[in-house]
């Protein structure tokens, strides 16, 4: 029997299959559609051992499009917070590590009545008014990271992440925050360690590593709390998402700072990594796809639909987990109550009976619903702010720079399985 970590064009699919383990090859993690096609023609709904890690336990993984969306809709299926739920004022709380803390209040771990709870707090100032009213920032800010390239070393040796898709998310985050702009480098790099614990596979991470993601959870919780606590002190001073959830109120209930402190600590890591990503993959499938990057640059009124067909084709999020609250029945198979299922968004994403060619890039593709941000109940509540970034991001870079190109190296993505997104994209701006 061949190692099960091998190509995905010879890889073997059997009871001891570890899909996680097989895309953390360097060949899988820059292309895991074709590992993906495999097993959904293999069996779109396969029942795998425990690949250890945070999620150190038996999977169902799913991945059909049709399948995937059905679960992510269904109320059969909850995510089960498996950390267990403690209250605030319980005497073990204040024995957890920081990142279990937090995860007691992270909304996409949470079933209802939790989750209906801060979820309704948080779509109150998550609203369409606010991501409407963020628009004009967002350009100013686009404006003046073109400018900035324009006019210094950036436009010789560009390099997409570093010059322009990070630094607009993280300027909006603190934009949204009223956080000063000199603490997104920190609060990104507190960030991009914490939400490692979102994939699947953990075992290649060392006890140092550990260590670091901890003690970033540590210091981001605490570099939130002192702002949440400075707000309510102060609230005739701000006017931000901050102070929103400070003084939004459901009749005599309101968030806790605790609660508040570690809903920050979720959407910094998703305002960070998801339109980043989707930026700096957008580009990339564009510069690979001639004809659709001369498509969008001289017609921008197709940028919606380019950014629906760009989470389809790569999307920054990979996989979503969810459990079984009874026992229900997936693609013909019985999964009992309580475990764990991974649907492969990417995976769902490329199904060729919900998408005609799916692995050709096609910005005008019709009636495209990725599953990128997840469905039900758990749908990303920043997803039209993310989408509104991409839109102005990637609008922006086609109109200045017209004539950019790949440079002539090997493009490789990061080992996360779940966020999916570059290492790095260097460019020739011909400028």
């Amino acid at each position: 029997m061949k190692n099960n970590v091998e190509t995905a064009k010879n890889i073997i699919i059997n009871e001891d299959f570890n899909l996680f383990k097989v895309l953390s090859s360097r060949e899988n993690t820059n292309n895991p559609y074709p590992v993906y096609k495999k097993l959904r023609e293999y069996d779109p709904v396969f029942y795998m051992k425990s690949p250890m890690g945070f999620l150190s336990e038996d999977l169902w993984i799913v991945t059909k499009y049709d399948h995937i969306s059905s679960v992510l809709i269904n109320k059969k299926f909850g995510r089960g917070n498996r950390f267990g739920k403690s209250k605030i004022t319980a005497q073990n709380y204040s024995k957890l590590n920081a990142l279990t803390q937090m995860r007691q209040h992270w909304v996409n771990f949470l079933d209802p009545p939790d989750h209906t709870r801060i979820r309704s707090f948080l779509n109150k100032v998550m609203s369409v008014k606010l991501t409407a009213n963020l628009k004009p920032n967002i350009e100013s800010i686009a404006k003046y990271l073109i400018d900035k390239i324009r006019s210094g070393d950036a436009k010789d040796d560009f390099e997409l992440i570093r010059d322009f898709s990070y630094p607009l998310a993280t300027l909006t985050v603190a934009e949204m925050y009223g956080t000063p702009k000199e603490d997104r480098d920190i609060l990104d790099k507190w960030g991009s360690q914490v939400v490692r614990t979102l994939d699947v596979v953990t075992s290649q991470y060392t006890q140092e590593d550990l260590q670091l993601i901890y003690k970033s959870a540590e210091e981001i919780k605490d570099y939130f709390r002192k702002v949440v606590e400075e707000r309510a002190a102060n609230p005739e001073k701000y006017d931000d998402l901050i102070s929103k959830l400070l003084t939004v109120r459901d009749n005599d209930d309101k968030l806790s700072v605790e609660e508040i402190t570690s809903t920050l600590v979720l959407l910094t890591m998703d305002a960070h990594e998801a339109p980043k990503n989707l930026i700096t993959n957008g580009i990339y499938a564009l510069l690979r796809n001639p004809d659709q990057f001369d498509k969008l640059k001289n017609n921008p009124a197709l940028i919606e639909s380019a950014v629906d067909e760009f989470l389809r084709y790569d999307s920054p999020a990979q996989f979503t987990g969810r459990r079984t609250n009874e026992d229900e029945i997936v693609g013909g198979k019985e999964i009992k109550k309580g475990i764990q299922i991974i649907c492969m968004l990417g995976a769902g994403n490329r199904d060729p009976e919900k998408f005609e060619n799916p692995d050709t890039l096609d910005i005008e593709r019709k009636n495209v619903i990725p599953l990128s941000f997840g469905g039900g109940i758990h749908y990303c509540a920043g997803a039209g702010l993310g989408r509104l970034e991409a839109e102005i991001g990637i609008n922006s870079l086609l109109e200045n720079f017209p004539e950019m190109k790949l440079k002539d190296k090997e493009y490789n993505y990061h080992a996360s399985l779940h966020s999916r997104g570059l290492e790095s994209l260097e460019l020739s701006l011909n400028i």
